[in-house]
């Protein structure tokens, strides 16, 4: 998987600092007005993991 944003930010910020996905949620909404569905940030984890 490539290494853009949202892949940027699981990786730091759920898989390093614990954070929950509601919590990345929100901050890719504040911070970049990215509104992006939590089904969507599952799957983007579990894509991950899979890699």
């Amino acid at each position: 998987m490539s290494q853009d944003l949202i892949t940027k930010t699981l990786k730091t910020y759920f898989i390093k600092k614990g954070k929950s996905l509601k919590v990345i949620q929100r901050y890719l909404s504040v911070k970049y007005r990215m509104h992006i569905e939590e089904k969507i940030l599952r799957k983007r984890l579990q894509d991950l993991r899979v890699n």
